[in-house]
């Protein structure tokens, strides 16, 4: 179990998908709306399957041998953590009833069932943290590397097995920044979009660094290290990696996300006692001389792209931010109408095309780019103020019991939701989102590996 939590993890990145079902509104192919049925589902299910049957046999060996039960330690159900997740669950369930589109809507529901069960899974599960974060941070790496190779060659290669269309920067609908006349892709890794790229990577690169703490502590215990210099070595290696990816992706949300994270967990190693300070800071000083080196370097060989994409008077950033506005302003007429119980889970483009505008070609039926904003939306006030208040609570235990690099996790992620959708209304994105809060909850409640 804790061996093929570490792969699914691994594998998160991977989109292969069997599509089910096809979206569609005004003629035209509405991802939104599409049912699909993924590798890393399968995986899960099976490991739920996995749990429950032998995880059962074995709990029963024990009380027959008169041992401990082996999920005790784990089992922590009656936490208010549960009761929080339990009422999200119930109030998205009640959204089902009133959504136009009621299959899509339980579609949307087992998908948020899913990310419970990771939820469940991690908090059931021993698991070793280091070998879960060499997990996240390998599966950043592939995707950097990925990225390297797209914005080397400007196309992204199809290949149906990884959940891969094929594009070109010079395509029409690819997501590309314009500078001196030229159209630069950006990257995509084997992820939708570059934005998830990036909030993947921005969450990779927080968690490079917690990696890097915590092999540092263990090395200071041990007489001959040498086994965690190559590991603390390798770390480096990989954050440059990624830093690199997340800087392919040319993603504002995902930067912002990141700096932040990075700069409160400065602020809090400032803060810390004089001999946790030092090593600290001097960790932190490090990784940021290598964002400045790497940055540096990046500015200097694509200055082009990158003033463009800062240039907000630029054709393609005003008709971001116009898009953006719109969307807001769709999202407020959405809730206006259904403020109480929402337009039901993964309903809302639907909800968009029937009261506000059907006339638009289908790719403009996106969500509101703003989670919190769409889980209004979808599940009325009530679902949105039970999920500020898992957050709320999360963020309350982590500080309380001095868990700092969850607590810039958590920050990071909740930054990056209020400019981006995908968090809420993608499976990558929920399954992200369950990870990050998994971990945070064994870390508040002291579940050691």
């Amino acid at each position: 179990m804790e061996y093929l939590l570490y792969l699914f993890i691994f594998l998160l990145p991977l989109q292969t998908r069997w599509m089910i079902k096809l979206g569609e509104l005004n003629g035209g192919y509405w991802e939104y709306g599409t049912y699909s049925l993924y590798a890393v589902d399968i995986l899960l299910i099976g490991l739920l399957v996995y749990w429950f049957i032998v995880g059962r046999m074995q709990n029963a060996e024990c009380r027959m041998q008169n041992n401990l039960i082996l999920n005790t330690k784990y089992l922590i159900l009656n936490t208010k953590s549960w009761w929080f997740v339990g009422a999200l669950e119930l109030f998205i369930f009640v959204s089902v009833f009133f959504a136009p589109n009621k299959s899509l809507a339980i579609y949307g529901y087992g998908r948020f069932l899913l990310g419970i069960g990771l939820f469940f899974l991690l908090t059931q599960t021993k698991l070793n943290k280091i070998k879960l974060y060499w997990s996240i941070v390998a599966a950043g790496a592939v995707q950097s590397i990925l990225a390297l190779q797209q914005f080397l060659t400007q196309s992204v290669f199809g290949n149906k097995w990884l959940g891969m269309a094929a594009q070109q920067a010079q395509d029409l609908g690819v997501s590309v920044i314009e500078a001196g006349g030229e159209r630069f892709l950006r990257a995509y890794g084997s992820l939708p979009h570059p934005n998830i790229l990036g909030g993947f990577l921005a969450v990779v690169l927080l968690v490079n660094i917690i990696l890097y703490f915590g092999l540092y502590r263990k090395s200071q215990y041990l007489v001959c290290s040498i086994k965690y210099s190559a590991e603390l070595l390798l770390c480096l290696v990989f954050f440059i990696i990624n830093f690199t990816g997340l800087l392919l992706t040319f993603s504002r949300s995902a930067l912002a996300g990141f700096t932040v994270g990075l700069l409160i967990y400065l602020f809090i190693n400032l803060l810390a006692s004089k001999e946790r300070k030092a090593g600290g800071v001097i960790i932190l000083l490090k990784f940021i001389f290598i964002i400045i080196t790497v940055g540096g370097l990046f500015f200097y060989f694509f200055r082009g792209p990158i003033l463009g994409r800062i240039n907000i008077n630029s054709r393609l950033e005003n008709k971001s931010i116009t898009e953006r506005t719109n969307y807001n302003n769709e999202a407020w007429q959405i809730i206006k109408k259904h403020w109480l119980f929402g337009v039901g889970i993964k309903n809302y483009g639907l909800a968009v095309y029937n009261e506000i505008n059907n006339t638009l070609p289908a790719y403009a039926y996106q969500p509101v780019h703003n989670v919190f904003l769409l889980v209004w939306a979808e599940t009325g006030i009530f679902g949105l103020l039970v999920f500020i208040s898992l957050l709320v609570y999360l963020f309350i235990n982590l500080l309380r019991n001095a868990s700092y690099g969850q607590t810039v996790i958590l920050l990071a992620m909740t930054v990056m939701m209020c400019f981006d959708h995908w968090w809420w209304s993608l499976a990558f994105g929920g399954y992200l989102f369950w990870l990050i809060i998994g971990v945070a909850y064994k870390e508040f409640y002291h579940i050691k590996d």
